[in-house]
């Protein structure tokens, strides 16, 4: 089994890793060609604690069909940061009036969000309907049934909305955070944000200096050079993250389509 370095700091943060030990990493590649990135060095385990529940944790129901006993999803945490972290510049800015009072009621919007019998509605509205909330939800399509999550921002409040209740194999429940809304500060999550973005820099920072000294051993050679500079571009891509956010669509065209979609669902929004 697989052995982590943990990744923690004091108190309650929201996100929370491990990094896989370096010499339990597999290289990458056709034998011959093997090779360990900067990002495939971030093998590890990722969660986010909500209140009283987990997200990315999976279930006791699908672990037992898996045969598994890794209770938190993997992959390489570098992804679970660009996932998290390009939701940051929408999730905080604020909502027009009109979009703002419909996201306030998380029932309403979700169920406005439910699909159209008219395929080609659905076709015509629903990207300048959703984009919006696309942008403050994390991809993570490379989990199996990956976890429904999304970042709003309600006057001073950020609330993480999250409803995995369909995300099932075989009639089995995948994660074990079902449906709920955790609420905080923009300012909080925000700092939430940038302290995980410090932090697997900081890790990924001690990684290579082990690496370099003999400390830690992959188990193929790497260039620490290379490795400097691909953690430099990671450091700036996560630092863009925190920059001004423009919608992909304009306001008045996501109002517009929200408002034909409740006209043929026949809701008042």
């Amino acid at each position: 089994m697989a052995t982590y370095d943990n990744i923690r700091i004091p108190g309650m943060a929201i996100f929370e890793f491990e990094l896989k030990s370096v010499e339990d990493i597999l290289p990458w590649g056709e034998p011959g060609a093997h090779s360990l990135s900067w990002f495939a060095l971030t093998d590890g385990q990722f969660r986010m604690i909500v209140g009283d529940q987990v997200l990315f944790r999976y279930s006791d129901e699908i672990l037992s069909q898996w045969g598994s006993s890794e209770r938190e999803a993997e992959y390489q945490v570098a992804a679970f940061l660009r996932s998290i972290l390009s939701c940051v510049a929408a999730a905080v800015a604020p909502l027009p009036p009109r979009i703002e009072r419909l996201a306030s009621n998380w029932q309403l919007l979700m169920e406005l969000e439910k699909p159209l019998d008219d395929v080609q509605a659905v076709d015509d509205l629903w990207l300048d309907a959703w984009q919006w909330l696309g942008e403050r939800s994390p991809s993570t399509s490379y989990l199996v049934e990956c976890p429904k999550v999304q970042f709003v921002r309600i006057g001073p409040e950020l609330r993480i909305h999250w409803d995995n209740r369909e995300r099932s194999i075989d009639g089995l429940p995948v994660w074990t955070a079902q449906q709920g809304v955790c609420v905080m500060s923009v300012e909080a999550f925000l700092e939430e944000c940038r302290d995980l973005m410090r932090r697997l820099l900081s890790a990924m920072h001690e990684r290579i200096a082990g690496i370099e000294v003999g400390a830690m051993k992959p188990q193929v050679e790497v260039s620490t050079s290379s490795l400097h500079e691909q953690h430099e571009t990671w450091r700036a891509e996560f630092a863009s993250y925190f920059g001004e956010y423009q919608p992909e669509v304009p306001w008045h065209e996501t109002e517009n389509a929200l408002l034909a979609i409740a006209q043929k669902k026949g809701l008042r929004v």
